[in-house]
């Protein structure tokens, strides 16, 4: 009996603090997985470069500043509010979208819960910012769904 006590206040610590380091999200995708397209093409404009992002959780409007970087090879990496990585590519002239895994970690830098984001994303004429949409799954380390949340994101390059 004091497993399953012990258990239920492991699973909602990991879900309170996922839900408040949680910076991305994107619909989740099913089916096969496809292959990658290469991150731009020629021409035109694309996200490459350090960005600074306000996600917004739809649900609460609650907003958690974030910054990543999109790299000229479709790479993509995530510095806050948790470290991640993942990949980008474009979809059309000014659209684009990307997939990460972020870690959640505790005050000791272990890591507790990872939340997996896809967003779509559209460029401004002048690439210098840009709007996103989707969600982020959170999971426990054995890849339990802990929690599901869309959101919205604002963009400037920095």
């Amino acid at each position: 009996m004091r497993s399953r006590f012990v258990r239920f206040l492991v699973v909602g610590f990991v879900t309170g603090i996922a839900l408040l380091s949680l910076s991305l999200g994107v619909l989740i995708q099913k089916g096969d997985v496809k292959a990658v397209p290469p991150a731009h093409a020629d021409g035109s404009i694309d996200p490459v470069g350090q960005w600074n992002l306000t996600v917004t959780f739809t649900a609460t409007g609650a907003q958690q500043p974030s910054t990543l970087k999109f790299g000229k090879n479709g790479s993509l990496v995530n510095y806050t509010p948790g470290p991640g990585t993942g990949t980008w590519w474009m979809t059309s002239s000014n659209q684009f979208q990307y997939t990460f895994t972020e870690k959640i970690l505790d005050n000791q830098g272990n890591q507790i819960a990872y939340v997996y984001v896809q967003q779509q994303a559209t460029l401004s004429a002048d690439g210098t910012t840009y709007t996103a949409s989707g969600q982020g799954t959170v999971h426990a380390m054995d890849g339990t769904v802990l929690a599901v949340n869309q959101t919205t994101t604002q963009a400037t390059a920095s």
